[in-house]
């Protein structure tokens, strides 16, 4: 069946990324911004708050494969914590903050502006991934990214993730395709080709350590994202 839509992952897929959300001095440099907020807490029971919170969020979640919202936990500190009524931006504030001190390595993989400016003129796009809003839609503008898609889904909005196949879903119905003429690109077996073939779509694999999961197996495995367009064609 012809290909008339392409769905992509971002972290892993489009964008090298490495972060560290245990490193002590995080936590140190984020409760230090906060004090200048008048929002109180000391690094050690910050990073306890903070993993705490998302724990009870994922426990509380009804979904099977939920997803937090790391901005909600964040209000839920500054809420809770402020010794005064804190700026309305607070909260967002100090997760870009978080996520700052927290990426290590941040750069799109080689090949991606030509490769997806291509793609463009053949397919719509749009970009389907496990992130949170509050910064990964700020990290995409600045890798200029957004640009080249049609439509955007980060899982945070929806309180589940991948593999779920609803989550596939929204953006076929945004593109308006049915499942078996799109193709999702990304990196993890479980929940980028297995969430892809749950939702009935074809899936191409990149750089993924493992090449099938339960069974299945991609449409087509690429070590790098810069060999997408040769897969694509061998699809057709």
């Amino acid at each position: 069946m012809k290909i008339k839509a392409l769905v992509f992952d971002l972290y892993g897929t489009l964008v090298n990324i490495r972060t560290d959300e245990s490193s002590p001095e995080l936590y140190f440099e984020l409760s230090k911004f906060l004090s200048y907020n008048k929002v109180h807490v000391a690094p050690d029971e910050l990073k306890d708050t903070y993993q705490e919170k998302v724990r009870l969020q994922i426990e509380r979640s009804r979904e099977k494969y939920p997803d937090v919202n790391v901005l909600k936990v964040f209000q839920e500190i500054v809420h809770e914590r402020s010794e005064a009524r804190a700026e309305p931006r607070l909260a967002s504030h100090a997760a870009r903050l978080f996520r700052s001190l927290s990426r290590k390595w941040f750069e799109p993989f080689p090949g991606v502006y030509g490769l997806l400016e291509r793609l463009r003129d053949r397919y719509p796009l749009a970009l389907l991934s496990d992130a949170q809003r509050c910064y990964t839609e700020p990290e995409i503008e600045a890798l200029k990214l957004g640009w080249f898609f049609d439509h955007v889904f980060l899982s945070s909005d929806y309180g589940y993730r991948k593999p779920d196949a609803r989550y596939f879903m929204l953006a076929l119905t945004a593109l308006g395709v049915r499942p078996p003429e799109a193709v999702y690109v990304g990196d993890n077996a479980f929940r980028d080709l297995y969430g892809a073939k749950e939702a009935g779509m074809k899936a191409v694999l990149v750089r993924s350590e493992e090449r099938e999961y339960n069974g299945l197996r991609p449409d087509a495995y690429i070590e790098q994202i810069s060999m997408l367009e040769r897969a694509l064609d061998g699809l057709l």
